[in-house]
């Protein structure tokens, strides 16, 4: 059960991570109209929740890895201090930014306001979120494409 959450964990990121840069790049291009479309809504609303599932499966894999260990030393070992903390503090951070983004979003004033609130709050945790990903070239982390 472990590997398949694994892998799902690592496939569904770029489900998330297309459909956040979807966001923005509609976000972007939908400002200066003075619309708020049901689809702007609902590309906003698909993003949050990739994330989120994103975030449960993580939360058990999380607690069930074998890279994450807690034993002595375990923060000056680039990779385990990088899967015991830093991962999941930086999506932590990431998901909050976006889900925080969206609420304000949605409480806007102005339809071009909205758009601007999404575009900034996702564009921040787009950056967060691609930090943070354990990057196959980054060799210690031991990440994979899939």
């Amino acid at each position: 059960m472990y590997n398949g959450l694994l892998h799902a964990h690592s496939g569904l990121r770029w489900i998330a991570l297309i459909l956040l840069v979807v966001a923005i790049l509609n976000a972007l291009t939908s400002r200066g109209k003075d619309t708020y479309l049901k689809k702007d809504k609902m590309i906003n609303l698909f993003t949050m929740i990739s994330l989120h599932t994103q975030l449960l499966i993580g939360l058990f894999l999380y607690f069930n890895s074998p890279r994450v260990q807690f034993t002595k030393g375990w923060m000056a070992d680039a990779g385990l201090r990088f899967h015991g903390m830093e991962h999941l503090v930086g999506m932590l951070l990431a998901i909050v930014i976006i889900t925080i983004g969206r609420k304000k979003a949605e409480k806007a004033a102005t339809n071009d306001l909205k758009h601007k609130k999404i575009m900034t709050w996702y564009t921040i945790g787009l950056i967060l979120i691609l930090a943070f990903i354990p990057w196959p070239f980054r060799e210690v982390l031991g990440g994979s494409w899939f």
